[in-house]
């Protein structure tokens, strides 16, 4: 087994320390594969955890929509062929990665920091359109079960995708596009701070239990829902931009 598949499995197992100290650093690290790389990923901190951790997050993708088959593999194939030319050559290796991500099921959140770190925060946007493509592969619908959706989400949050840019690649696959904390307040993410503190106010006042508490106990409710899904829109804001 090659340095750089030890060390992930390593990852799998319990965590990223232990596996990777020591060993000779073979495979995807020899000297032909860094040429390889430098042309067409360049940038990367760390070559072999990096496909390390793309193929263990797009297998961890399709584990959420009942596991990897032929189709998933293939869209992680194909760009490991297209982008660095595997072929026979590391295919056992990346099938190796695939079958162990299908049988721990790790967590996301661990698997994107590691791929942070290894792509020099490179390449995130690219990530998640491959997760996307495995997603979709093979449904006759442009739907995605609860579990993907949330899947995706985490990933997306992760990888520090901005909401724009997520539902670009939403948009570009027919999917709804996600509800975010500035359509919530009815504002584009070029909104000021100034804007968003004065949206979240006026919101908020206009959904308040207490101005609403004459409509009758439906509407307010309703409302009660809507101040609420404000509230978490706000913080959700006031944590990411400091406000």
């Amino acid at each position: 087994m090659s340095w750089w598949v030890g060390a992930g499995l390593g990852f799998l197992r319990g965590g990223p320390l232990g596996a990777i100290v020591g060993g000779a650093i073979e495979h995807f690290a020899s000297k032909k594969w860094a040429k390889v790389f430098n042309k067409n990923l360049p940038g990367l901190k760390n070559r072999p955890m990096f496909v390390f951790s793309l193929v263990a997050l797009l297998s961890r993708i399709a584990k959420s929509k009942g596991g990897v088959t032929s189709l998933e593999s293939n869209i992680i194939f194909r760009f490991l062929e297209k982008n660095l030319g595997v072929k026979e050559d590391g295919s056992q290796q990346i099938s190796t990665i695939i079958r162990e991500t299908q049988r721990v099921n790790p967590a996301i959140e661990p698997l994107v920091t590691q791929y942070r770190q290894a792509s020099g925060n490179l390449y995130l946007i690219l990530l998640l359109g491959l997760a996307y493509q495995v997603a979709l592969v093979g449904t006759s619908e442009t739907r995605l079960n609860e579990d993907l959706q949330k899947d995706l989400k985490t990933l997306s949050d992760a990888l520090g995708v901005s909401y724009d840019d997520h539902n670009r690649i939403r948009d570009k696959y027919g999917l709804f596009l996600l509800k975010t904390p500035y359509s919530v307040l009815g504002l584009t993410s070029s909104a000021s701070d100034t804007e968003i503190r004065k949206a979240y106010r006026q919101l908020a006042r206009e959904y308040h239990p207490d101005t609403v508490s004459h409509l009758g106990a439906d509407l307010a409710e309703q409302a009660h829902v809507k101040f609420l899904e404000i509230q978490s829109a706000y913080r959700e804001l006031e944590k990411k931009r400091g406000l």
